[in-house]
């Protein structure tokens, strides 16, 4: 099979990692012919120089529905695969797309403007006709198709993801801080429902006066510093932005636990990554995250700040009982590496 990778995401989270780790896993596969349709000053994957078919246009850029199509106009035996639902409408390949999750959809009303749920819709349904294969990473995002978008399930492989392998074999590195804390990664996003979080910690802030709140992956804007303040927490919260990874492990390593507030997911991979380095996690069910960490991080209910407070307390004042989260969420994260996720994307499109 010969295949077009998107990979103008590269630099995102969670699609960036998708993209680094599956899309160079299957071109080195062996049995594949890639190429990557490559956006102009953003990283390369590990492919011959000359495969890059160079863009401008970024995902959601009008113009990646003229300039796409044209550049790739040659390559009609090949596939084009998409690791968003969002795709240039024109182009003339078979289509091969991954869902990672339906956020946008089910949590319509924290989405603004409403216009860029409507495009979504729009977009899915594209995908529901002219997809080949449907690529969701859950369970959960698949029923989400089929409910929502009536997606026939036949077309819709299920396939997990895997964390990288770093995250297992590096060693301990020491922490970057003095002081105690707890670690959230992610974005500013409404559904990750960090006000939940801040609230939680606001209230147990007293009763710890040295522990902090470290966030990581994301910049500060005026009304989360707001909230911040208002809620007295500023000189406790510690901002990180976008991390190396070298640098996010070493975040991990020197946190007491993790905490992964999100209303929704399509996969989960932050947890997964600190039950990887094995540190305890206390987690939302929401979305796939049940589907994906099974009983073996602590949760609480997203809605209720309050318990978010008790289960942070109970990992800072008892250690036996966060102990026993650190091993079995080690345990639950090895069963997701990418050479075992590679493969099973490798016998999908040998047999397509």
């Amino acid at each position: 099979m010969k295949i077009l990778f998107d990979t103008r995401k590269i630099q995102d989270y969670g699609i960036g990692v998708y993209i680094r780790n599956l899309f160079q896993g299957i071109a080195d596969h062996g049995d594949f012919e890639c190429r990557s349709i490559h956006l102009k000053s953003t990283d390369y994957l590990d492919f011959p120089q000359h495969s890059a078919i160079e863009v401008t246009a970024k995902n959601y850029d009008f113009r990646e529905h003229a300039e796409i199509p044209w550049k790739t106009r040659k390559y009609k035996d090949f596939c084009y695969f998409s690791p968003h639902y969002v795709y240039p409408l024109f182009i003339s390949q078979k289509l091969l797309v991954t869902v990672h999750d339906l956020i946008h959809f089910k949590f319509s009303h924290l989405f603004k403007p409403a216009i860029r749920v409507e495009a979504g819709k729009f977009f899915m349904r594209q995908v529901r006709k002219k997809a080949s294969i449907v690529f969701a990473v859950s369970q959960t995002t698949k029923d989400d198709l089929q409910d929502l978008f009536g997606f026939d399930e036949s077309r819709v492989k299920v396939i997990y993801n895997g964390v990288a392998e770093i995250f297992f074999q590096q060693d301990r590195l020491p922490s970057c801080f003095d002081f105690p804390y707890m670690l959230y990664t992610g974005n500013l996003k409404p559904h990750k429902n960090l006000p939940a979080l801040f609230r939680a910690f606001s209230l147990i802030k007293d009763q710890f006066p040295d522990f902090r709140l470290v966030l990581a992956g994301i910049l500060s804007d005026r009304p989360f510093s707001q909230e911040l303040s208002r809620l007295g927490i500023m000189d406790r919260v510690v901002i990180k932005g976008y991390l190396a990874q070298q640098d996010l492990i070493r975040l991990i390593d020197g946190a007491e636990f993790f905490v992964f507030p999100s209303l929704y997911e399509g996969f989960g991979f932050p947890p997964l990554e600190a039950m990887a380095r094995k540190k305890a996690v206390i987690s939302s069910p929401g979305g796939s995250l049940w589907e994906i960490l099974g009983d073996n991080v602590l949760y609480f209910s997203p809605n209720s700040a309050e318990e978010l407070a008790e289960k942070i307390t109970l990992f800072i004042q008892n250690d036996r009982i966060k102990k026993d989260y650190e091993t079995k969420g080690f345990a639950r994260s090895s069963h997701f590496r990418w050479d075992k996720t590679i493969q099973q994307y490798a016998s999908v499109l040998i047999d397509k």
